[in-house]
């Protein structure tokens, strides 16, 4: 992205993060985003410019649906993430549990840490 090419592409990236464009045009802006980490970088930056002018009191800004859709897919890959690691993490330590009794390092009675009284 150079010279005037530059200029018409922040345009363009402004109109289509005000959800000004339609059709054909917000399409191809979608493509360049999702194709140029520059450009990418620029839609983040007005959506975040929008955000703060909302918070300020301006006119109230919806955010566009793809990157409301893409904040969604990472919430959802995010928390997918914690409970396979706290699968795996009980997975593990019952493992661990399992195989330190089979060593006969601790008694059956004693795994988790809970003793069994007479």
């Amino acid at each position: 992205m150079i010279g005037v090419d530059r200029w018409e592409v922040l345009e363009r990236i402004g109109a289509y993060a005000a959800g000004e464009l339609s059709g054909d045009e917000a399409r191809e802006t979608e493509r360049l985003i999702l194709e140029n980490r520059e450009a990418r970088r620029l839609a983040a930056s007005y959506v975040r410019m929008m955000a703060l002018l909302g918070a300020i009191g301006q006119e109230e800004i919806e955010a566009p649906e793809a990157v409301v859709n893409r904040a969604i897919r990472r919430a959802y890959v995010s928390a997918f993430f914690r409970q396979t690691e706290g699968l795996f993490g009980d997975i593990g330590r019952a493992y661990l549990d399992a195989f330190v009794y089979y060593l006969g390092l601790r008694g059956g009675d004693e795994v988790h840490g809970r003793v069994q009284q007479a």
